[in-house]
């Protein structure tokens, strides 16, 4: 299950430069808190919960959503996985993206 999210994280992260869109960056990027989940000292709620938003938006890109779509559905997972953080989780999910 881990390899399937990260080979379609890494997918959508880089989609646009494999086939030669030419996008605007915004500045973000949206990674799979999963793979910091010690980390971040995710318990078993909150990973469950990281799976079944990831499991949402895996199944939005089976529909081959166009870049606008992509970008909302990113935006969308993003907050939503924000939102299962408590305060210190999302301080150090800060730390960890900035280390990137």
């Amino acid at each position: 299950m881990i390899r399937q999210i990260a080979f379609w994280a890494i997918l959508v992260v880089s989609s646009p430069a494999l086939f030669g869109q030419e996008t605007q960056s915004t500045g973000t990027f949206s990674y799979d808190p999963s793979f910091w989940a010690s980390e971040l000292k995710l318990d078993a709620e909150q990973r469950n919960r990281i799976q079944a938003i990831n499991a949402d938006f895996y199944e939005h890109l089976k529909d081959r959503p166009n870049l606008e779509q992509l970008r909302e559905y990113l935006h969308t997972r993003q907050e939503l996985i924000l939102d299962t953080f408590h305060n210190r989780q999302k301080r150090k999910w800060e730390k960890i993206i900035s280390s990137l």
